[in-house]
Parts: C-alpha cells; structure tokens; sequence
C-alpha cells in the first residue's frame, strides 16, 4: 500500500529564463534540479511512491534525469499547473494513497524535516502548506512606473510541498474542473 505519495511538477516550461531547456532539467552540481528533488523523496521513509508529472516533449530529457530511480510511471501534465495537478492526481486512483505531497519540480532543496512536519499536521487538517514571512520590499506600479510600497506585515509566501490527504484534494480538483 502507498500512504503517502510525493507528486512532483515537472511539465513547466521555464520561459521567464528564456533557456531552450525547462529550468527542470538544468543541471545543478553535476545533476539535473528535477533529479535532486526526486531523490530526497525517494530517500525519505515516509515517501512510499513517487510519480511526476511532465511535458510529453520533455520525454527523452525526463528519461535522462531519472535513469536508475525507482519511480512510478510519469504522467502528461495539461495546459496549465492546476490541469497538470489534477491529472497527477487522477493518475493515482488506483494506487488510492492516504496522502500526497505535491512538489514543484524546479525546487531541488527538500529537508526530511518539512516533509516530516507536512505529514505529521495532515492528522489534524486535510491540507497544509509551507509559507515563509515576506521580508522584501514590494511595490505596486502602473506601466512600470512604481506607485506605491505593499505593506509587508501579514503576508506570507508559499511553498511547496503541500500536503493533502489524498481524497479531499482529488474532490476539490474534480470540483473545481
């Protein structure tokens, strides 16, 4: 049985970088970002299965990065992020998970620790995510031209993973279909 399923993101195709290659498949200290993500769930006890979601032309590049990793099947990923989460999703009914951790891809960085802490709150909610306080400055513009600064106090930048139990977050996304 797999309780807890790790659902990484990887079908983005980076264009704020305007590399030829997703940010995904970069490579980051001698290994592809999507491979380091990859690896720190595989290595966590917790983390029963792992599947990703891709880009179906990234298919050759999705091969290079995961050669030897033991991972679920990849999966085609849609249009946009809550299309490619919702087909992730749909993808593990017959696996049927307790839980799922949804990743984004081109985040390498994941301490055992958060994906502890994830698990461990999803006994008192069906979802969590991780944030961190907003310590920039933020402005507002107008055609470019700054209007204004954002009051920092009270905002909070999100992260991922995101914890779900697996049924509520596979309802809310037929739902909201």
């Amino acid at each position: 049985m797999h309780s807890t399923v790790a659902l990484v993101l990887a079908g983005g195709r980076g264009k704020r970088m305007k590399n030829i290659t997703p940010k995904q498949y970069l490579d980051l200290g001698g290994k592809p970002v999507l491979r380091w993500c990859l690896e720190a769930f595989i290595a966590h006890p917790r983390i029963d299965a792992v599947r990703v979601v891709i880009n179906p032309d990234d298919q050759h590049l999705y091969n290079q990065a995961t050669d030897g990793l033991k991972l679920l099947s990849p999966i085609d990923g849609g249009a946009h992020r809550q299309n490619s989460v919702k087909n992730g999703l749909e993808s593990l009914v017959s696996i049927s998970p307790e839980r799922v951790l949804i990743h984004d891809g081109t985040r390498p960085f994941i301490e055992a620790q958060l994906i502890d802490d994830l698990i461990d709150s999803l006994s008192d909610s069906s979802g969590t995510i991780p944030t961190l306080p907003i310590v920039n400055t933020l402005k507002t513009a107008v055609d470019g031209e700054v209007t204004g600064t954002v009051a920092r106090e009270g905002l909070w930048a999100a992260q991922t993973p995101q914890a779900f139990l697996y049924r509520d977050i596979l309802v809310a996304h037929r739902v909201n279909a």
